[in-house]
Parts: structure tokens; sequence; C-alpha cells
């Protein structure tokens, strides 16, 4: 992660996070996302736009070979966040299904793990690199797109990956 590092903003031996040295690496971040926006696809710029701090990661899985799906619980605020508008994403669980993964480092580990803070970056192999920094962990995504959907109910979301996947099967 270029801007939010894990020593910056949990400093070892107790010593505090510099309130105004954060705030310039956000403005910073926001500069940096707003430079890329036009060679972002949509769903990365959405993306981008989101915070989903103090989410719990709830699942992990891989539908197809280019395909990978988090699902998170809740945030700082019950629900992701964007902070460019300004606005809740207004629902408790959140489906983050990202298509034409290229390179990721998402182990099966992070469930239960909880999202501290994201980056949004071009990537050299892919249209978008996401890097996001965990409690225990952190998470790295090469991808083509990215799709949010966001319920309050965890069963629907559930129904609604396992009805597309069944779908595109039956393509097949």
């Amino acid at each position: 992660m270029r801007y939010f590092k894990r020593n910056l903003l949990y400093p070892p031996h107790n010593r505090k996070s510099d309130t105004k040295t954060l705030r310039g690496v956000r403005d910073a971040y926001v500069e940096q996302l707003k430079s890329i926006r036009s060679r972002l696809p949509d769903g990365a710029w959405k993306l981008a736009c989101h915070m989903f701090h103090d989410a719990r990661v709830v699942s992990v899985s891989r539908p197809a070979k280019r395909e990978l799906v988090i699902t998170l619980d809740g945030a700082y605020w019950g629900c992701g966040y964007d902070f460019i508008k300004d606005q809740l994403l207004g629902s408790r669980f959140t489906r983050l299904h990202f298509s034409g993964v290229k390179k990721d480092w998402v182990p099966d580990t992070i469930v239960g793990d909880d999202w501290l803070n994201e980056e949004m970056s071009l990537s050299e192999i892919a249209r978008f690199d996401y890097q996001v920094l965990l409690w225990k962990d952190e998470i790295r995504i090469q991808a083509d797109d990215v799709s949010i959907e966001a319920s309050d109910n965890l069963e629907l979301l559930t129904l609604h990956h396992a009805n597309t996947a069944r779908a595109r099967l039956d393509e097949v």
C-alpha cells in the first residue's frame, strides 16, 4: 500500500498517529484517485470511493477461474460509506464481485478479519489494483472490473450470488 501504511495508521510503541499527517495522506490519496478516474472502469471508481473501515469479512469465494467474491458485514457507519459523495451505501452487508482477476493475494484465512483501509490504483497487468489493510493481514486484487451489491439480508446476497453462478454454468 502506498498511502495507508500500517505503521502510519497504527504506530508502534503506543505512539499516537499525527492527525495533520493523516489528513495530508488522505488528501494526497484523493488527488491520486481523481487523477486516475478516467482510466478506471465504473465499478472500480465506485469501489475506490467507498470506505469499509471496521467491516468484518464474512466470506471469500471463487465462483470461476477469474472471479473473486468478498462479502463484508457492516462498517464503522453500519455499512459502506462513499467519502466522495458523502453518503452511506445504506445496507448492512456488501458483496464485492471482482471479475477479470489477473492476480490476487486473498487467503481464505481473512474470513473473520476486520477491514481497516483500502487503496485503489492502476495496474500494469489489469485495469486496476485494489489493496486492503486488514487487522491481521493485507489483500491485493488486480482485476478488470468489480461490482458492488448491498443488502440488509445476507441470505439474499448469497442466493443472488449462487443463482448468478448457476446461470453461468447453464450457459456452458
